[in-house]
């Protein structure tokens, strides 16, 4: 809904050359506008240690856009450089008389963006604390975004959190998972929510098993030095792949509300357990010890690739099988969620040769279709078989989709919504689940897979285990 008078604000964005700048939240800020969610009078602040002046720095963006309409969007956009080094606490000290020069005296409504490693955020927090920038005066906000990683283990992400609390209130952190701006995955709490027959059909005696698969078919690219630290576990399945599996299993909240939506996902990441390794299964691409050998890495056992099988023991879904499967350099890229449900009674199939599990298949991506896979009669047949798809394509019903994530995300930020991001003790419980994989892993087999390999082949080749 557009705003006839939306909000002035001062975003400042620290890693402000930074790719996720340049890709992501350049043309985001300038979608905003366009839409009039912010406005004309927002000024945004790019904090690096690059040499610009406001017109390169927003040349710099206009020149990378993807189009020619995001182009002159960003360059309707009030963009200004403060050169400064997170890791040089004097380089920041003055970083508030900078901003209030761009403010109003009576203030403004603020977000800051940490574009950076999570390595920076204390130093960062500190200087913010330091020079008053956390507070809200005179009916103002004051918000704080964080890119994942959150961390690489629970100790570390619990030693941010109270490096961050003691400055910020949870009310005013917004920790963003971009995952979870993917139009289908929003759609999940809408779906079992308003359609009773999504709800009844979710559930242990119904659903034998689940598979959220997020496939990528590129490598590591120029993320390797942090791969190399965190692997596929940490990488994608401690955020993207929880996250979207516990929207999946959570009960109905009383209220579509972000609160009651977090409560009831805490839950199920309580109830997780992880399946004995022999289930479970990692990889590394073939090309990847080739690519880490530019860090002076000879050998390396990061998982490129991870087959997690895990069950939810609580009353609506223990017993069900979950995979959890992600991985690099493989045949195709796409996002999906499969629900297969229970076979029919053995007496039932006695008159067919051939009758297979109905499936709910959600896309998230390339496409953000939903399929579900049923068994009919074959017309003209001694009553077989075949197998029919019913499909909800989102594009031809609502038109391309040309919603940004990261525009989305923006905007509930400025509106306070906190639906989309990760609390704290979802963050938590999330590590917990990591940690108790962790503990196994080194028992979990290991394969090195040729790149582009399909997934479904490397149970076949189980036998070449490294």
């Amino acid at each position: 809904m557009i705003d006839n008078n939306p909000p002035r604000l001062t975003i400042v964005v620290f890693g402000g050359t930074g790719d996720l700048m340049k890709r992501k939240l350049a043309p985001a800020f300038a979608s905003l506008l366009k839409k009039k969610i912010i406005s004309k009078d927002s000024t945004i602040i790019g904090i690096a240690r690059g040499d610009f002046n406001d017109e390169s720095y927003k040349n710099l963006f206009a020149e990378s856009a993807k189009s020619q309409e995001d182009r002159e969007n960003i360059k309707q956009l009030k963009i200004k450089f403060f050169r400064g080094d997170a890791t040089n606490q004097k380089s920041l000290a003055n970083l508030s008389d900078f901003i209030f020069s761009t403010e109003p005296k009576e203030g403004r409504n603020r977000i800051f963006y940490l574009s950076t490693s999570f390595k920076l955020f204390p130093s960062i927090i500190e200087q913010l604390k330091t020079q008053a920038l956390y507070e809200q005066k005179n009916n103002y906000f004051t918000r704080i975004v964080f890119e994942k990683p959150f961390g690489v283990n629970l100790a570390s992400s619990d030693e941010l959190e109270r490096s961050i609390h003691e400055t910020f209130s949870e009310e005013q952190i917004f920790r963003i998972d971009h995952y979870l701006a993917k139009e289908t995955v929003k759609n999940i709490s809408i779906l079992k929510y308003t359609n009773p027959i999504f709800n009844y059909l979710l559930r242990k005696e119904v659903v034998e098993s689940i598979n959220i698969i997020v496939d990528e078919d590129l490598g590591v690219g120029n993320r390797i030095a942090y791969y190399n630290e965190t692997g596929a576990i940490k990488d994608m399945i401690q955020s993207h792949l929880l996250q979207v599996l516990s929207l999946l299993l959570m009960e109905n909240p009383s209220e579509l509300k972000a609160e009651k939506i977090h409560d009831e996902k805490v839950k199920v990441l309580k109830s997780i357990e992880i399946l004995p390794a022999e289930n479970n299964l990692l990889g590394q691409y073939k090309s990847y010890i080739k690519e880490s050998s530019l860090l002076g890495t000879k050998e390396s056992k990061t998982e490129t690739f991870a087959s997690i099988v895990l069950e939810c023991n609580n009353e609506r879904w223990k017993g069900v099988k979950i995979v959890l499967r992600t991985g690099k350099m493989l045949k195709s890229k796409f996002g999906q969620i499969i629900i297969n449900f229970r076979q029919i009674p053995d007496k039932l199939k006695e008159n067919s040769l051939d009758i297979k599990n109905n499936k709910l298949i959600i896309d998230i991506y390339p496409k953000q279709d939903i399929k579900l896979i049923l068994n009919t009669r074959k017309p003209a047949t001694q009553n077989e078989i075949e197998e029919i798809s019913l499909d909800f394509c989102h594009e031809s019903f609502f038109g391309p989709n040309t919603t940004d994530e990261y525009a989305t995300l923006l905007a509930d930020i400025i509106a306070g919504d906190k639906t989309l991001f990760t609390r704290s003790d979802e963050l938590r419980e999330s590590w917990k689940v990591i940690e108790k994989i962790e503990r196994i892993k080194d028992k979990i087999p290991f394969l090195i897979y040729p790149d582009g390999t399909d997934p479904e082949d490397m149970e076949k080749n189980i036998n070449s285990v490294k």
